[in-house]
Parts: structure tokens; sequence; C-alpha cells
């Protein structure tokens, strides 16, 4: 619940004083502010994206700390929004990274891991697919609506997400 405090009373700094955005976002090459990497996951310009992303954030981050814990949650919304900026950088000479799809679409991701192989093997699983899936195609659909919001960034993320909950999700098979 921190990361949405943050997520929250970052927007209403943006919109108290927008020339702090441009601080905290990507918006071009970094030049040396590193610190952007990680900060660009609380710049929301726009309300109803905040909303959305926000949303994810606690949801599934909230179910990923009930299963693994803090750590595993802080680590996973960081190293997305790391990862996910340090890709758009690569790919396009101005890239353009603010919010939190590219953490918010890694919490997801990792959360329904378990479920998707559990589905897969013909178990029983005990989240629900279907509204994680819709929550994910909205999650991706954002940076159509919204240009801060990188695409790429969101599926790096995803990705990033994907490939953590395999591997924690291996390591819980093996440690039961």
């Amino acid at each position: 619940m921190l990361l949405v405090a943050v997520g929250c009373v970052a927007w209403i700094v943006w919109h108290a004083e927008p020339d702090l955005y441009g601080h905290v976002a990507v918006i071009g090459p970094l030049d040396g502010e590193w610190w952007k990497l990680f900060t660009n996951a609380f710049a929301y310009a726009d309300g109803v994206a905040a909303f959305v992303v926000l949303l994810a954030i606690a949801l599934f981050g909230w179910l990923l700390e009930r299963r693994h814990g803090p750590a595993l949650v802080l680590a996973l919304f960081l190293g997305a929004s790391a990862v996910g900026a340090l890709v758009a950088l690569a790919v396009y000479p101005f890239a353009l990274v603010g919010g939190g799809n590219a953490a918010a679409l890694a919490l997801l991701a990792a959360w329904v891991v378990p479920d998707l192989e559990a589905a897969r093997a013909g178990g029983h699983w005990e989240g629900d697919l279907l509204g994680a899936a819709a929550m994910a195609a909205l999650l991706l659909a954002l940076p159509f609506a919204r240009p801060e919001i990188s695409w790429l960034a969101g599926v790096t993320g995803g990705a990033l997400g994907l490939v953590l909950g395999m591997g924690v999700n291996r390591l819980g098979d093996a440690d039961a």
C-alpha cells in the first residue's frame, strides 16, 4: 500500500507543481539523471491512467505480498520500472516513460504465474485468470490513450514479471 500512497501523493504534487514532472519522468535521454529509472513509476500525468495503474498495483501488489512478502513486491516494482525505462531508452531516440505501467504489469504477471501453471497442468487454481487478463488488457491498452505511458516499458515489465514469477514459483515448489 506504500507504493500506492506514494503514487497518489506524487500525482497530487505533479498537478500542484507541473514542472516537477520533468524531474521524475523519463523524457528523452537520461543525461546523468539515473534516478528517473525508478521515479518514472510515480510520474502520472493523467488521473484516469493513474487510477487504473494504481488499482492494479494495489490489487496485485497486495496479492503478491501475501504470497511472497513485501521485499519481492518492492524489488519487482522498482526493477520493472528501471528495466522497462532502459529498454525504451535503448529502442527510441527520444523515449517518453511515465506512470507505473511496467511495474503494474510485472506485479500482475508474477502473481498469475502459479495459476497459469496450475491451469496448464489441469489442476486447481485460486485466482481469477479472466479478471487478471482483463486488467492486463486494460494496462496494455493505456499507452494508446496516453503517450507518456510506454507500451514497450509495459510489455518489458510484464515479461520480467513472468520470468521472476516462474523462478519464484519453481523455488517454492522445490521447498515444498
